[in-house]
């Protein structure tokens, strides 16, 4: 699954995070990207402030993902882009190149939310 949005639209972002927890529950191998402002999500402290209209916010979702200890990443570009460091990136998910996550993809159905 790859995550374009995090507080620059919270009900997108809280909708791929209800999405992934969704998938995993009905058994899915899943993988997630975090890429353009969904790569904010991957900063430590953001997922809790994200809370989109009428769903169960994402400060409760994210960890149910996070224990899932399923393969994560966030674009390389993305984290220069918007300045995260990367002692602040949430434990578990990688920086990773775009050819990195198009290998994972090919094998794989991408959802893009």
């Amino acid at each position: 699954m790859v995550i374009t949005h995090s507080d620059d639209d919270q009900d997108r972002a809280n909708g791929a995070v209800g999405m992934a927890v969704s998938l995993l529950s009905d058994g899915a191998d899943l993988a997630l990207f975090f890429i353009f402002e969904g790569a904010k999500m991957a900063r430590k402290g953001v997922a809790e402030t994200i809370a989109g209209e009428n769903m169960t916010p994402v400060r409760e979702l994210f960890p149910m993902i996070l224990e899932e200890n399923l393969p994560m990443y966030v674009c390389g570009a993305c984290v220069k882009k918007y300045n995260i460091p990367e002692d602040e990136i949430v434990t578990g998910i990688k920086i990773a190149t775009l050819p990195t996550v198009t290998v994972k993809m090919l094998d794989r159905e991408t959802i893009m939310f």
